[in-house]
């Protein structure tokens, strides 16, 4: 059974490099429109079995629920890597073989994109990372097993778990999808994501706007 796992602290704290150019408005409503985008994606993924989204954010959940996502509320956050591994843990508990980890700031993703990680995972029966636009960062995870390896999201994590796969001599495969590979973390991602051919709220909202 193959899960998708959307990790969302919450709009208050979201994105705290880009509140050094922005306003916390401007950021909340940023970080709202890339996480609907994420969501309205993984809930046309044919390949997923269960899809949810990990926060404590009522207003995330509320964006959850109109996509007909799961809600896994986190009554305790201590950093991304312990609430995507309790998370994981959980899922394998009811039944997830596999889990697909996805940001909530990938705003070009699409469903196709998903479904073409998830079945290469499923055909190959290994993990997948999906680098970040810079080639530091983790953009997507797919473990398999759920807790094939402990997380390592934050600075240099594409590294780190392609360190810890070689060390543990287990197989995994790096994939570079462009959707999924750019983030929006800085105004320079803001004008890459601008100048993308891709429609979502999060890009409609930005060439309107004068960020």
């Amino acid at each position: 059974m193959n899960y998708i796992l959307v990790p969302f602290k919450n709009f208050k704290n979201a994105k705290s490099r880009l509140r050094k150019d922005l306003s916390n408005s401007e950021t909340e409503k940023l970080a709202k429109l890339m996480l609907e985008d994420v969501l309205s994606e993984v809930s046309k993924s044919k390949l997923a079995d269960r899809k949810f989204l990990l926060t404590n954010d009522s207003s995330a959940m509320s964006l959850g629920i109109k996509y007909g996502i799961e809600i896994i509320e986190e009554k305790i956050q201590v950093d991304e890597s312990t609430s995507v591994d309790n998370a994981c843990n959980y899922l394998k508990t009811i039944g997830a073989s596999a889990v697909l980890r996805l940001p909530g700031d990938i705003p070009n993703i699409e469903a196709k994109d998903i479904d073409l990680l998830i079945n290469e995972g499923k055909h190959d029966g290994v993990s997948i990372i999906v680098p970040s636009d810079s080639g530091t960062g983790t953009n997507a995870f797919y473990k398999c097993p759920p807790d094939v390896i402990s997380s390592s999201f934050g600075e240099n994590s594409f590294q780190k778990h392609m360190k810890s796969f070689i060390t543990k001599d287990i197989k995994f495969k790096v994939m570079e999808i462009e959707n999924i590979s750019l983030d929006i973390d800085s105004l320079e991602d803001i004008s890459k994501i601008k100048k993308t051919s891709k429609q979502s709220k999060t890009t409609d909202y930005l060439r309107l706007s004068s960020l």
